[in-house]
């Protein structure tokens, strides 16, 4: 992601935390009968706090009876990880029916593609997008089910930073795909990451128009929710899947208290896909922490899911 330097302006601009310490706040200031400078205030955290709310579910919904639940996680690996070994089979190990792996240690990468280090599993389908010039890692998208590779426009010169395909899934098909744009290392890197994420939004939406499904996207943008990035995402059709009232910190970096966290990490999703549950997972070797969300499909969009 770009070591474990925290930007301190993100943090106190797009942690969620801070913008509930700050509406306390302004309460404070209204209850002390300062009625202006409470008005201003809270309106000033409710203009600030909109790219932070905006298309978020409030919290996780239920799950009906006879639903089916699928499973998705999304995890930055961190291309260092000496425990890459252990990481990826205590992952493998939690149930899940589809997991997206960003920045993928050479040795595992190494494994999936020529050692059938997935086979026997209990997710032996894969996808993969290569190496990227000037990245380091490749990404993967691992199944229970078979996964049918959806190539990138074959006119476009980012293509090669895109992975998307179809999941088989037994109760009805649906998209799933890895974003993860260059680490804004400098200002040319954060704009050619810009780059990378507006081609990637082009691709979402030709695969809407195309397929009708219901889409996934495993994403670490390399910022936060108030941000370009993430404003281009919610332009395209895509929701984040951390629900606002989730009260966890963020995803990075890991192992720091929850306020001195940012959410880089998240599943996004389309308006056909609900969120039934929701969390983040501490592992040994990565800087980031593992997202897993349990997902309900609508049932008029994939014309299956679910029961009758």
């Amino acid at each position: 992601c770009g070591g474990r330097v925290v930007s301190m302006r993100d943090a106190i601009k797009c942690t969620d935390c801070s913008v509930w310490f700050t509406i306390v706040v302004g309460c404070g200031i209204v209850a002390l009968k300062r009625w202006r400078a409470g008005f201003v205030c809270v309106l000033a955290v409710c203009v600030g706090s909109w790219p932070l709310v905006r298309e978020r579910a409030l919290t996780t919904g239920d799950a009906r009876i006879g639903e089916q639940v699928v499973m998705v996680g999304s995890f930055n690996m961190y291309p260092r990880n000496e425990f890459w070994d252990a990481d990826m089979k205590t992952m493998m190990q939690l149930g899940l029916d589809v997991l997206v792996i960003q920045e993928v240690p050479t040795e595992l990468s190494r494994g999936i593609r020529n050692r059938g280090y997935l086979e026997g599993s209990s997710m032996p389908y894969w996808v993969h997008r290569g190496w990227v010039k000037d990245e380091v890692s490749p990404g993967f998208v691992v199944s229970k089910y078979p996964l049918e590779l959806i190539g990138p426009d074959e006119n476009d010169a980012l293509g090669s930073h895109q992975l998307m395909c179809i999941v088989r899934h037994p109760d009805g098909d649906f998209v799933v795909g890895l974003m993860h744009p260059w680490s804004p290392r400098s200002v040319e890197k954060w704009k050619e990451g810009n780059r990378v994420v507006r081609a990637h939004v082009e691709q979402v939406g030709r695969i809407r128009e195309l397929t009708g499904l219901p889409m996934v996207v495993g994403a670490d943008l390399n910022s936060t929710r108030g941000q370009y990035r993430s404003r281009r995402l919610l332009r395209s059709g895509l929701s984040p899947g951390k629900p606002l009232m989730v009260f966890d910190g963020g995803s990075f970096p890991a192992g720091r208290p929850g306020l001195m966290q940012i959410q880089l990490d998240d599943i996004w999703r389309t308006d056909d896909v609900r969120v039934v549950s929701w969390g983040m997972l501490d592992l040994t070797g990565s800087d980031h922490r593992a997202v897993i969300a349990g997902l309900s499909f609508d049932r008029e969009s994939t014309g299956k899911f679910g029961s009758d």
